[in-house]
């Protein structure tokens, strides 16, 4: 990955300063007469795609208020957070376009599909100058990233316009905008960039230097979360086994998953790599969750901001034998050496999963950002198997996996008797184990969705204390507003989501 980081910081600032706005000619000014020429040339445009993940220190797919593992949790019953910003109109369901913090991805994502998009056509253009198997894999890996940016997109705002022909970006200055796609075009966009032959032109695994690459991996786990969210139950299940086919496994300890000393685990599926640098590379989640007075049991270098925690009606849902807690810390040590409670003194436990990092600089760690792990697979495929044929031994099998992970034994296994004939039931216990098992994984938010819990858990004072006092959610904050400046610079043409035309 060293390569990645030095071809992604040279080309960030000629790359980022065309992304003030959503105008589709700043794209073109990838597509020069000078760039790409060289093996070189491509081999750097493919890493300014991936750079897209990131967007700096802060956004995307790192901690930030408007990333995309905060947009995952935000206003659920795993999520709160003590800075003003989410007080008022977030918490309280009073959303409005262009608000905080509902118009970042959307502004982030399009542009990132079409600079996905612009890539390709330039790399199909090298025919002659890059090695036939090669160019296959680099288009295949721009195509799964798009996929990404894309289901982003859908999962957050519905369907939006993207330019996915490559025939459209030598007339990019001409582009004018198109309408909304259905949800039917919009799931065949994403789904078209992962085909089975686009998935089997990337390696099955990427590892050491290529570690943070797509690979046919995350590409299925890709298409798992599309199919997930479209409650294609058999596409689910034959994701996971080709998942599973792959090699992919569960650790034996849950807290070693995000360690710093465990990296490249068999669990991670896809990661964001990360180096304790401030150059848009590090990992500052701990930085955004501790406490100013947090004291590192290790005397490593920290730094806190005091903001993400789990409120204590979800830390309080928590089994107390279950070894999950020890990634959601009530009690610490403070810098003058008294135990207080974060709960009490915070208003919510610290998720703090990923590992000190002995080589960070406080607010900057160098752990890999976890995105998807092989523990969503099993359980996603226990719940397409409940909806298929209602409790049966396999997916309670599957979940128990989970269980004795997170119990160090069968002691707190369920048993199928329980749920014999109740498959609602069984789902119920389903979206609690994924609660359990990936808080602030940025999951959460579209789970309860895809239950078709998140307005119920939203008005529930009993789940969500006092966020959200007046029970103001509705089945149209389900998606957010796509932001005003798009409605109206399109002429209309892009339609708002129902409810937020005020």
């Amino acid at each position: 990955m060293k390569k990645i980081y030095l071809s992604i910081l040279v080309l960030a600032s000629f790359l980022f300063s065309c992304e003030g706005n959503l105008e589709p000619n700043v794209y073109d000014k990838l597509t020069g007469e000078s760039f790409p020429k060289t093996p070189a040339d491509a081999e750097s445009l493919v890493y300014s795609v991936y750079y897209k993940f990131r967007g700096g220190e802060w956004d995307r797919y790192n901690s930030a208020n408007d990333s995309r593992m905060v947009q995952g949790e935000f206003c659920t019953d795993e999520f709160t957070c003590i800075w003003n910003g989410y007080w008022g109109s977030p918490f309280n369901f009073t959303w409005r376009p262009d608000e905080f913090p509902f118009s970042k991805m959307y502004y982030d994502f399009v542009p990132a599909v079409t600079t996905a998009t612009s890539a390709i056509y330039k790399l199909n253009n090298m025919g002659s100058i890059i090695e036939k198997e090669l160019l296959k894999r680099y288009i295949a890996e721009l195509k799964v990233a798009r996929a990404y940016f894309m289901y982003d997109l859908y999962n957050l705002y519905g369907p939006v316009p993207v330019i996915t022909d490559e025939a459209d970006i030598p007339n990019l200055n001409k582009l004018g905008y198109k309408e909304r796609p259905t949800k039917e075009q919009m799931v065949g966009f994403i789904k078209a960039d992962l085909t089975e032959e686009i998935i089997s032109s990337l390696p099955e695994k990427c590892r050491d230097s290529e570690y943070g690459r797509m690979d046919q991996g995350a590409a299925l786990m890709c298409l798992l979360k599309l199919s997930l969210h479209e409650k294609d139950w058999n596409n689910v299940i034959k994701c996971a086994d080709a998942i599973k086919a792959l090699g992919y496994d569960l650790e034996d300890n849950y807290k070693s998953i995000w360690s710093i000393d465990n990296e490249q685990n068999n669990e991670i599926i896809f990661p964001i790599v990360c180096k304790p640098t401030p150059e848009g590379v590090g990992n500052n989640f701990r930085a955004h969750v501790l406490p100013p007075d947090w004291k590192s049991p290790n005397g490593y270098p920290s730094e806190g901001w005091n903001g993400y925690k789990v409120p204590k009606e979800f830390y309080d849902t928590f089994d107390k034998d279950d070894k999950r807690l020890e990634t959601l810390i009530d009690k610490y040590i403070n810098k003058d050496g008294d135990e207080i409670s974060a709960i009490k003194t915070h208003s919510g436990a610290l998720p703090l999963k990923y590992s000190e990092d002995p080589a960070g600089t406080g607010a900057n760690q160098g752990v890999d950002y976890v995105i998807y792990r092989y523990a969503d697979v099993v359980l996603a495929k226990a719940e397409a198997l409940n909806e298929i044929n209602g409790p049966k031994q396999e997916a309670i099998d599957l979940i128990n996996d989970i269980r004795e992970r997170a119990f160090g034994d069968n002691s707190h296994n369920i048993k199928l008797s329980d749920f014999t004939g109740d498959r609602d039931k069984l789902r119920e216990h389903i979206l609690k184990e994924r609660g359990w098992e990936f808080f602030f994984e940025g999951l959460r938010r579209e789970d309860l969705i895809r239950h078709g819990k998140f307005v119920e858990y939203a008005n529930d004072p009993s789940k969500m204390g006092n966020r959200n006092p007046q029970k103001n959610a509705r089945d149209l904050h389900v998606l957010y507003p796509i932001p005003n400046k798009v409605i109206v610079e399109s002429g209309g043409i892009i339609k708002q989501n129902p409810g937020y035309d005020y």
